[in-house]
């Protein structure tokens, strides 16, 4: 793999955006580290081989320190998440290899997201509080699902929940969600 060290640092994901935005690249490296396995899956998951995956995150780290500047980030892990989904779908649109994806899922969530515009950082901010508003079991799932990309097993073994529970979690906080970002954009 192309990874570094996983050696920890304390300082926390909002001291390394400052550090970064201030020009300081050695926060460019503790990123890496964190975050480079996450975008490696993430990559892989839309685009499906291994070399382009690699390439995309490499992409995007050689940007972070001009994207940091250029966004006002609350959030680093959702939004270099985001960021990084976005890229991948962007690629997909550009090879129009988006309609060769095998698993339907995926198919069906990139056909949703090229139809949608990119997100923007305000439209990330509101969905970190649609997901604060959601109940205690389908906050925690969605956190644990979606953005620490844990399987239903793992989610339902760390919150002690039988997986169905997990799922009906899942489904409802999706759906709760869509209606809440929906009110949000037509009062917005």
């Amino acid at each position: 793999m192309f990874l570094r060290n996983n050696a920890g640092s304390s300082t926390s994901d909002q001291d390394l955006v400052t550090a970064l935005r201030s020009g300081h690249r050695s926060a460019l490296g503790t990123l890496w580290d964190r975050y480079a396995q996450l975008l490696f899956g993430v990559a892989m998951n839309y685009l499906k081989d291994t070399e382009r995956s690699k390439d995309a995150v490499v992409e995007l780290f050689a940007a972070l320190p001009e994207l940091i500047v250029r966004h006002d980030v609350a959030r680093f892990r959702p939004w270099v998440h985001t960021v990084m989904r976005n890229r991948c779908l962007l690629l997909l649109r550009g090879d129009r290899q988006y309609r060769h994806v095998g698993d339907e899922g995926v198919q069906q969530l990139v056909q949703e997201s090229m139809d949608d515009a990119l997100l923007t950082e305000a439209s990330l901010q509101q969905l970190e509080q649609a997901i604060d508003q959601l109940s205690d079991g389908q906050r925690q799932c969605i956190r644990l699902f979606y953005l620490e990309r844990q399987s239903y097993q793992q989610t339902s073994t760390q919150l002690g929940l039988p997986v169905e529970q997990v799922r009906s979690h899942l489904q409802n906080g999706r759906r709760n969600l869509k209606l809440m970002l929906t009110r949000a954009r037509k009062t917005g």
